[in-house]
């Protein structure tokens, strides 16, 4: 009689629980029921072959993960784990346990506090002061995040050997050895050092290599393709024959669904197992039990473009189900309109609830649109892995600039950006200030923009470091305040920008943080452009006021929202990792967008099998319906792109596409945007007219598509560049 932990495994699954001894890679398919097998097979040591439960290791990558192993594990453990239990978290958390219990062995004298990223980022800005390294150039957070790299390598700081003319490299080199005296005099451990700092106590002392190679008997790692080259070592010396390990390691993962190089993930872990555990046995869970054949195929043609991967094919026993649908739409106003209108369809028609849709993007700018229609329509929505639009920093510190340069007097708003960027007036100034200012207000009514006015004219006041500082911030205020009147809307945002250096700064420091945060500021500058656009015909000068109110009742209405039962879920496809829904809107789907621009412009070949496997990672979360969308144009810091579709659409066969162009021309039919209707068509009349722009030069008007006030036309400037502009904003620019 079969025992419980292997009933209803199939057979590829049951044959990875069997084998016991020596390396075993397990290529376990998206939706191929990977947990399942790997808490059978740890059942299956401790019951059926006498293993000690407590010399099992395994390993995964989130405290989630690790406690619903755990779970499982223990409820199949007929002792309920009286006589012991086996090793199951994090990296991490193994490893803090190994640093507390070799206390003798690591640098500290008693026990170490582990620092997060706000506490790493703060002690290395003190680092980067004391060296005299310029900010500017090399800010603290590029530098975190190079160290952070580093670490994930397992490269101290002896081991980085700079080219001649990487000054970057050098600075970083100076900054990570400066910064690990002050971790080790600090009894402190960042995350990356956890896991070197195991691997090096591991390395250079046989005694306590020895110790953990014996007590871990049979280690077992989860997502194994999301490792990286430290933890690649750690595990080779705890089991690797080469080292004097019992060679029992089991990894379970699948190299069509690593995405997370960026985070320091190698994919050479898993491809080259078998090289670097020799005589491994290799398993293949091919059995898709998620999604309907339709996807799991689609899915399957585009991963098997990738050269960086297993031969393995996914297949599944479920219904056919309905064909992939891709919509090629006219612009991302469009496409969020289409996308809500057919998940409202779907639940009022089929029965769905809200929580069984999700919004999978590229970025998380994209989601701005998603959110305005969803919350128009009164429909529950949440950002999973991300905060709304409205709510990240910087939004929030934009709008406080546009509140101050509309009401000097708003003291909250001037706190929050009196350093941002910064520019050296940190907390203690501002209390000085503040101070002064309470002392000026027991005399005469004041506001602390007078009183910051009062502090950058009389270095008496507070001190000649002080005033210098608050001038120039009261100068960069005074001339928005100035020039506010006579600009719109788009063109105070982009002296904002210029004045204070904000997205340029974020582009200098050039971590994945930072660019995100830079495409949330070129949403924000289509968000002013709408809004401009919205309200044609009124003043300049009272656009100000009339967007601050709008936006402000937009961020209190999501607040009183809350948190929703059933509610669809809007997310970065990195986030959709591990999720599955029955109906996936995979949308922004452009070359360019997704795949992103990096992919082609960085590591070409490399980067682009990365953006194609997030592509399928994105398609095997839906289990019964698959939308795939694109847009003709986008909105890209106001200039309005044409969009190419993505390439991955050239992958998939058409056998399993249901494609509709609802872009332009008559034949696409008419698609709603807002309130009005949209009809696109050629305008004849207008080509070959001669544009003079103020910004591109001379330019020859060579298409035109729409009507009316959303009516769209196409450039070509000297060099062949072309660009794409509302034709109301371009009509001034043209001759004859």
């Amino acid at each position: 009689m079969e025992t419980g932990y292997l009933s209803g495994l199939n057979e590829k699954q049951r044959e990875a629980v069997l084998i016991t001894d020596g390396p075993l890679m397990v290529l376990a398919g998206a939706g191929s029921g990977k947990t399942r097998m790997l808490t059978s097979r740890i059942v299956h040591l401790a019951e059926t072959c006498g293993v000690q439960p407590h010399s099992i290791l395994a390993v995964t990558f989130t405290n989630k993960a690790a406690g619903e192993m755990r779970e499982r594990v223990l409820a199949g453990l007929s002792g309920g784990g009286a006589v012991g239990v086996p090793e199951i978290g994090t990296f991490h958390a193994v490893c803090v346990r190994i640093l507390r219990r070799e206390m003798a062995l690591t640098p500290f004298s008693k026990q170490f506090v582990i620092y997060d990223d706000a506490d790493q980022l703060s002690l290395l800005k003190k680092v980067v002061e004391r060296l005299g390294i310029d900010d500017k150039k090399f800010s603290p957070k590029s530098m975190q995040s190079a160290i952070n790299r580093a670490k994930c390598d397992a490269l101290a700081p002896d081991d980085i050997a700079p080219a001649p003319h990487d000054v970057f490299t050098r600075q970083m080199k100076r900054a990570y050895e400066e910064y690990q005296k002050d971790l080790m005099a600090n009894n402190a451990l960042d995350f990356g050092e956890i896991i070197c700092m195991t691997y090096r106590i591991l390395r250079d002392h046989p005694e306590a290599r020895a110790k953990y190679q014996s007590r871990y008997r049979y280690v077992h790692v989860d997502e194994y393709q999301d490792t990286n080259r430290s933890q690649y070592l750690l595990l080779s010396l705890l089991a690797s024959r080469e080292h004097g390990g019992h060679g029992n390691i089991c990894v379970v993962g699948d190299e069509d669904q690593s995405i997370y190089r960026w985070r320091g993930a190698d994919i050479r872990n898993i491809l080259d197992f078998e090289r670097d555990f020799p005589g491994a046995r290799v398993v293949k869970l091919e059995q898709n039990y998620r999604s309907t054949k339709n996807i799991i195929t689609a899915a399957s043609h585009l991963i098997s473009h990738n050269s960086q991967r297993k031969d393995k094919t996914l297949w599944t026993a479920n219904r056919q189900g309905d064909l992939v649908k891709r919509w090629q739409l006219a612009d991302e106003r469009a496409e969020a309109e289409l996308v809500t209108s057919e998940l409202r369809r779907l639940a009022a028609e089929r029965g769905y609830a809200y929580s069984d849709f999700a919004i999978f993007y590229r970025t998380h700018a994209q989601s701005r649109q998603f959110e305005d229609l969803l919350r128009r329509d009164k429909i529950p929505y949440r950002v999973v892995g991300g905060l709304r639009f409205y709510d990240r920093k910087e939004i929030k510190d934009i709008l406080a600039y546009f509140k101050v340069v509309y009401n000097a007097a708003d003291s909250v708003s001037l706190t929050r950006i009196i350093n941002v960027p910064a520019r050296g007036i940190g907390k203690t100034s501002l209390d000085k200030i503040e101070a002064l200012h309470a002392e000026m207000k027991l005399t005469s009514p004041i506001t602390l923009w007078q009183a910051l006015c009062r502090v950058a004219g009389d270095p008496g006041l507070t001190s000649p470091a002080v005033a210098k500082k608050t001038g120039g911030f009261v100068r960069i205020v005074d001339h928005l305040i100035e020039e506010q009147p006579r600009l719109t809307l788009r063109d105070l945002y982009h002296l904002v920008l210029d004045e204070t250096g904000y997205a340029r700064e974020l582009k200098q420091e050039g971590t994945e943080e930072a660019l995100a945060r830079v495409e949330n500021l070129e949403e924000f500058d289509s968000i002013l452009q709408e809004f401009e656009e919205d309200m044609a015909g009124e003043e300049k000068a009272s656009l100000l006021g009339m967007f601050l109110e709008q936006t402000s009742l937009v961020t209190e209405e999501e607040s009183a929202e809350g948190a929703q039962a059933s509610s669809v879920s809007l997310m970065t496809l990195h986030s959709s990792k591990g999720l599955e829904f029955p109906a996936v809107f995979l949308v922004g789907m452009e070359d360019g967008l997704f795949p992103s621009i990096r992919s082609w412009e960085d590591n070409g070949d490399e980067e682009m099998e990365e953006e194609r496997r997030l592509c399928y990672v994105g398609m095997t979360r839906a289990r019964e319906r698959l939308y795939m969308t694109g847009v003709a144009v986008r909105r890209l810091w106001g200039d309005i792109k044409y969009q190419e579709p993505a390439r991955f659409f050239a992958e998939i066969p058409d056998a399993f596409i249901e494609f509709k162009d609802l872009s332009h021309g008559a034949a696409a039919g008419t698609y709603k945007t807002g309130s009005s209707k949209h009809f696109y068509a050629p305008a004849s009349d207008l080509v070959g007219r001669s544009i003079d722009h103020p910004d591109y030069g001379r330019g020859t008007l060579i298409s035109a598509e729409g009507s009316g006030s959303d009516q769209k036309v196409t450039v070509e400037f000297r060099g062949r560049d072309r660009k794409k502009f509302i034709l109301r904003f371009i009509k001034p620019y043209m001759e004859g």
